[in-house]
C-alpha cells in the first residue's frame, strides 16, 4: 500500500508537505498541491479513512436505508438508478455508503442505534415504512437526512414533480381525443400515491372531464400484479374507458398483459399511459408511453444536499421539498381516438 512517505520520497518534498496537500491545507501553493495530488493518484495512493476520521470526527460514510416491500430489492427499476447516481457523487467526494438494517445479525436495535454504532455522517432514505416507530425516532435525531419521495418536516425531500407529470399525461390523452380516462392509482396514503391521484383528479376538472368513481381503481403497491388485477376490473365495466393512466410503469405493464390475455389490443382497444420511465417499458411491445422521472438528477440533487449539510453542519433541516421536472415519452401504447 502506498503511503505518504512513499509520495514524499518520490516527489522530493517533506512528509508534512505531502500531508498538507492531501488534506487541502491552505498554507502551501496551489502548484505544489496539484503536483503532489497528481503524483499520489498516479501511485495509487488511497487515503486512510481511519486517520481522517480521528482528525475530523467524521466516518466519511453515508448510511442508506433501503427496505422495500415489492421484493425487487436493489433491482428496483427506479430506486436503483437514484442510488447509483447518488453513489457516484458520494464516492467522488471520498465517501463510502453503507446499508443500514433494523437488525444486524443477533443485534436488535433501531435505525438510529445502528447509525450511531456505525457512526455514519448522514443518511439517505430511499424506501421504507416512512411512519414506522424506527423512522420517526430517526427523524428526530441530529443526523442530516435526505428522503426520496416522502415529505418529512425535519428532513429534506427529493421527489419528482408529480403534479406536473400527471397534468402532462392527462393533457396528452385529451389532445389525442380521449374523454373517458381511467386511473389506476397507487396507495393514496403514500406521498406519491396521494399526490398523483389528487393531481389526476384536478387535471380532469381542468379539462372539463367527468370524474367517475368506477374509473378510479386501486393499484396499491404500484406493481405489475396490481396493474393486472385493476385492468381486469376495468374491463368488466359496461361503459369502458378508452384510455388508462397508470400511477407507475409496472402497473401499466400489468394492465397491458391483462388486455392481451383478454384477446384485446393496445392501443387499438385501450390507450395505456405509465409513470416512471423505467427501461423495461421501452423493451415491451408496444413500447410504453410514459411520464419519465429523471432518476439520475434526483440522485445527484440528493447527494448535493447531503454535502451541503456536511459542509455546513449548523444548517437546520426544515422540511424542504425539492421537485425534479418530468417529461413525456411518446411510445406506441397510446393512439389518436377517432370520432
Amino acid at each position: 500500500m502506498v503511503t505518504i512517505k512513499d509520495i514524499s520520497k518520490k516527489s522530493g518534498v517533506s512528509v508534512a508537505t505531502v500531508s498538507k496537500a492531501i488534506n487541502n491545507y491552505p498554507d502551501i501553493s496551489e502548484k505544489t498541491k496539484k503536483n503532489i495530488l497528481k503524483l499520489a493518484k498516479e501511485m495509487g495512493y488511497v487515503p486512510n479513512s481511519s486517520a481522517r476520521s480521528l482528525k475530523t470526527h467524521q466516518s466519511y460514510t453515508i448510511g442508506i436505508i433501503f427496505e422495500e416491500i415489492t421484493d425487487y430489492g436493489l433491482q428496483h427499476p427506479l430506486f436503483s438508478k437514484i442510488l447509483e447516481s447518488y453513489k457516484k457523487v458520494v464516492e467522488s467526494k471520498g465517501y463510502d455508503i453503507m446499508f443500514l438494517a433494523k437488525n444486524m445479525g443477533n443485534q436488535q436495535g433501531s435505525y438510529l442505534q445502528h447509525s450511531m454504532r456505525k457512526q455514519v455522517d448522514a443518511i439517505l432514505v430511499l424506501c421504507e415504512d416512512f411512519n414506522s416507530e424506527e423512522m420517526l425516532e430517526l427523524y428526530q435525531s441530529d443526523l442530516p437526512i435526505i428522503v426520496i419521495d416522502y415529505a418529512v418536516s425535519t428532513a429534506v425531500t427529493v421527489t419528482s414533480n408529480n403534479i406536473q407529470g400527471m397534468e402532462q399525461g392527462v393533457k396528452f390523452l385529451v389532445d389525442l381525443g380521449h374523454k373517458k380516462i381511467a386511473h389506476v392509482y397507487g396507495d393514496p396514503y403514500t406521498f406519491i400515491g396521494g399526490q398523483r391521484k389528487l393531481a389526476f383528479e384536478n387535471a380532469l376538472h381542468k379539462y372539463n372531464l367527468s370524474l367517475r368513481d368506477d374509473y378510479l381503481v386501486s393499484g396499491e403497491y404500484f406493481s405489475k400484479e396490481d396493474g393486472y388485477r385493476a385492468m381486469q376490473k376495468l374491463m368488466t365495466l359496461e361503459d369502458q374507458p378508452t384510455a388508462v393512466f397508470c400511477a407507475s410503469d409496472m402497473i401499466a405493464i400489468g394492465a397491458i398483459q391483462a388486455i392481451k390475455e383478454a384477446g384485446k389490443s393496445v392501443p387499438e382497444d385501450y390507450s395505456i399511459l405509465g409513470f416512471d420511465g423505467i427501461d423495461i417499458g421501452q423493451l415491451i411491445t408496444p413500447k410504453l408511453t410514459t411520464i419519465r422521472q429523471d432518476a439520475r438528477k434526483m440522485g445527484e440533487i440528493a447527494a448535493r444536499k447531503t454535502f451541503q449539510f456536511l459542509d455546513h453542519p449548523n444548517t437546520k433541516q426544515n422540511g424542504d421539498i425539492i421537485t425534479v421536472e418530468t417529461y413525456l415519452i411518446n411510445g406506441d401504447s397510446t393512439r389518436v381516438l377517432k370520432d
